[in-house]
């Protein structure tokens, strides 16, 4: 870094050095020439705008946004012609929030010369922020346009595979979808990860989990691994496929020891990927090894102190093994560098809750949902927080607004539901599960709720039903089978169970009914062993000091002292803003 800003500096005040020599020659009235230190001809690296696109790149991802605009304007000043800065100085105006700025660099480069780069996010920066302000509706066919023309352009360019992909995906063309991402993996393109991952995730998109592991696996077989070859390059497109394929193995498959196998593959191209370390700490934590898992963290946090994810399951680790300080300082830190992150927010205000402080988990739920409005869990963690308490009022037209900003949660509808049950309006219950199941087909838990109501009314055939029609939507959870397990022991079925037992051993590949493994127990016991901690990690605390967080300050949430804060105030600002329009979702009516 040090040695471009040298060298794009040289370069700068050798244009303007120039320039002065221009105009005192203009102005030289014998017609004779100056000489000076302008006169000397210096040879550059390279004559055009790249240097100074390096510089801006390693600027922007330190998060010197300003810094980088800086250093694109002067290099456009130099070379007004290269369109690579053009396109470059309209990804930092949008990443700005400068949307018509970015759309005219854009624009002007595609005037100078068109290239797939900047198609590409001229059609991205259409589908975040459409033209059309009345509507708010992105030109799809514009956008399609786009990709077409940059493929045209760059018949291997793998990203625009991918961006093409992506958005006949989320319109519903998957099988247009797939041709394009095929036709992508047909053209050997230059960035050929991408196109896998984005089949892949059309893969998963359609539970076709197996066919997804596959796509991955012929991704990463593209780039050489630890033991074939230690000669080769490393390369950082690796660290997506390898993290994908980690938390299929982990979340899927439950097979803990296989993910972090595949997180070490990735780590040895990309050995400082924050992602990556984030999914060892999470192997770690899964096997039991605690200790191993916050050293993995605390790499992830090194590398990326802006990771939000990686405070926030730091915090959860930390929390479910009872060490409320190390969860609330880790909170604190995560909050003080992402803000508007709702889950550290919504984790935060449950760690309060588990500790019995009701009050400083309702501030934490009303400051989350000022500075994050949108996410939809807040409101049904602050929900379920009230309903604890016995304010079904408050609880109500909380999962009301919840529903209102997106019906198709169904974390959502069960909320609701309890609340329901919970002022004894059990005919109200099966109509909102019935209700969620229609506006979220695809959460499990939905059918298991609902499933457990029709038991205790009596229906078990329609239980049955149920349990098994959420089988065929999701046949990977495991909740349902131990479900429709216990339905058919409490009837005596013991062909039912057996046919089960079968069933659950082919999706998961083991017996359903086995005892857990000796690695599965130590696991356990090391857990247990641990206990509650007392004492600060000298890794969080060492944390805390970099980020500026005091490990010892008890009354501050968010690195705000509770003293200024007026509780009912802020509860009250956020729940008033909360119309009509969310009470009425739970109304009998609407359903």
């Amino acid at each position: 870094k040090k040695r471009l800003k040298e060298i794009c500096m040289r370069q700068s005040n050798y244009h303007e050095d120039n320039i002065i020599k221009g105009e005192g020659e203009a102005a030289d009235n014998n017609g004779k020439k100056r000489r000076g230190a302008a006169d000397k001809k210096i040879i550059f690296p390279v004559n055009d705008g790249r240097l100074f696109n390096a510089w801006a790149k390693m600027e922007s991802k330190s998060g010197n946004l300003s810094e980088a605009r800086k250093i694109l304007r002067r290099g456009m000043e130099l070379y007004p012609k290269d369109y690579t800065l053009l396109q470059a100085a309209g990804s930092i105006e949008e990443r700005l929030g400068n949307i018509r700025s970015a759309r005219k660099l854009y624009g002007a480069s595609l005037a100078i010369e068109p290239s797939a780069p900047t198609l590409i996010a001229y059609a991205l920066l259409e589908l975040r922020s459409p033209i059309d302000i009345r509507t708010k509706a992105s030109n799809v066919t514009m956008v399609r346009k786009l990709f077409e023309e940059a493929l045209l352009i760059d018949p291997k360019h793998g990203p625009a595979y991918n961006a093409f992909g992506n958005l006949e995906r989320r319109q519903g063309n998957t099988a247009y979808a797939r041709q394009i991402y095929e036709n992508g993996i047909k053209a050997n393109c230059t960035d050929a990860p991408s196109v896998y991952h984005g089949l892949a995730k059309l893969h998963l998109s359609l539970g076709e989990v197996e066919e997804a592991r596959d796509v991955l696996r012929r991704g990463l077989a593209l780039f050489p691994t630890r033991e074939n070859n230690t000669l080769v390059p490393r390369n950082e497109n690796v660290a997506f496929l390898a993290h994908t394929l980690a938390m299929i193995d982990l979340n899927v498959n439950n097979n803990a020891k296989h993910a972090k196998e595949v997180l070490q593959q990735g780590l040895w191209h990309c050995r400082n990927s924050p992602q990556l370390l984030l999914g060892m700490a999470l192997c770690e934590s899964r096997l039991g090894n605690d200790n191993g898992a916050r050293d993995m963290f605390e790499k992830s946090l090194m590398a990326d102190q802006a990771h939000a994810q990686a405070w926030q399951a730091f915090g959860v680790m930390e929390m479910r093994a009872g060490n409320f300080r190390s969860a609330k300082l880790l909170f604190e830190c995560g909050l003080k560098n992402s803000p508007t992150h709702g889950a550290l927010w919504q984790a935060y205000g449950t760690l309060e809750s588990w500790k019995g402080n009701v009050g400083t988990a309702r501030i934490l739920f009303a400051a989350g949902i000022e500075k994050c409005p949108h996410h939809v869990p807040l409101y049904q963690a602050w929900a379920c927080l009230e309903l604890q308490d016995g304010d079904v009022i408050t609880a109500k037209r909380l999962i009301g607004e919840a529903l209102t900003r997106d019906k198709r949660n169904g974390s959502g509808w069960l909320v609701a539901a309890q609340i329901e049950e919970k002022m004894d309006n059990h005919g109200l219950v099966g109509l909102i599960l019935r209700r969620g199941i229609e506006c979220a087909p695809g959460d499990a838990e939905l059918y298991i709720a609902l499933a457990n109501h029709e038991i205790s009314r009596g229906k078990i055939d329609s239980a049955r039903e149920l349990l098994e029609k959420g089988m065929e939507i999701n046949p990977l959870h495991a909740p349902l089978y131990h479900s429709l397990a216990e339905l058919e022991a409490r009837v005596f079925n013991i062909e039912g169970l057996a046919k089960l037992n079968k069933r659950a051993a082919e999706i998961f590949q083991s017996d359903a009914n086995a005892p857990p493994t000796d690695e599965a127990l130590q696991a356990m016991r090391r857990q247990m062993k641990h206990g509650r901690s007392t004492k600060m990690p000298d890794g969080i605390t060492a944390l805390a000091e970099k980020i500026g967080v005091e490990s010892d300050e008890p009354t501050t949430i968010a690195g705000v002292s509770m003293d200024d804060v007026d509780l009912d105030s802020l509860v009250n600002n956020v729940l008033c803003g909360f119309g009509g329009e969310s009470a009425m979702m739970l109304q009998e009516g609407r359903l």
